[in-house]
């Protein structure tokens, strides 16, 4: 026995393949599948197709139409795959999915703070590493001055200038340049 696939099918209703898909889950139709679960019609089928595209065609409605001609097929359709879930159950799962995500936000705000307490513990430790370079660095500076004989201030005016033409007259401490 020839079998059809839905292309075939709704090209030769002229249809689109979506809406011959739609006619046979709303109507019922046991039509075989192949292994990736296209629909495979038979002559029968492609028989029933038409007939229910000649009613809407002469305007009754989907819900309207009776397949009771057809052999195997029965008067009525099965019913809607509509599930409905009792308004308790709902409300429950709701609650239950809104706990979870509740709990999924106080984890990611607890993380959020482990990790700006770390950065901040980081940067601390880091600032107090500088803090030991520049006294060390301070401290190597005054023993540098220590040993620099500086000329009295008599000699001063001896000395070449620096560009602006001042003295400086007060010197100042690395720490003092850098002061927090």
């Amino acid at each position: 026995m020839r079998t059809f696939k839905t292309k075939e099918v709704s090209d030769q209703l002229g249809v689109n393949p979506t809406t011959v898909q739609r006619w046979v889950k709303y109507f019922g139709l046991e039509c075989e599948t192949n292994e990736h679960g296209h629909y495979l019609f038979t002559a029968e089928h492609v028989e029933i197709l038409q007939h229910i595209q000649q009613e809407l065609a002469l305007g009754k409605r989907m819900r309207e139409i009776t397949l009771e001609q057809f052999p195997g097929m029965k008067g009525e359709r099965p019913a809607k795959l509509q599930q409905t879930i009792d308004t308790e159950l709902y409300e429950k799962k709701l609650q239950e999915v809104m706990k979870k995500v509740q709990e999924l936000e106080y984890r990611l705000s607890k993380k959020a703070d482990e990790v700006v307490s770390y950065q901040l513990l980081k940067h601390r430790s880091e600032l107090e590493e500088m803090m030991k370079l520049i006294k060390g660095l301070e401290k190597r500076l005054a023993q540098m001055e220590q040993k620099i004989d500086y000329p009295q201030h008599g000699h001063e005016r001896e000395l070449p200038l620096v560009a602006g033409d001042e003295i400086k007259k007060k010197r100042r401490t690395l720490m003092q340049l850098f002061s927090f």
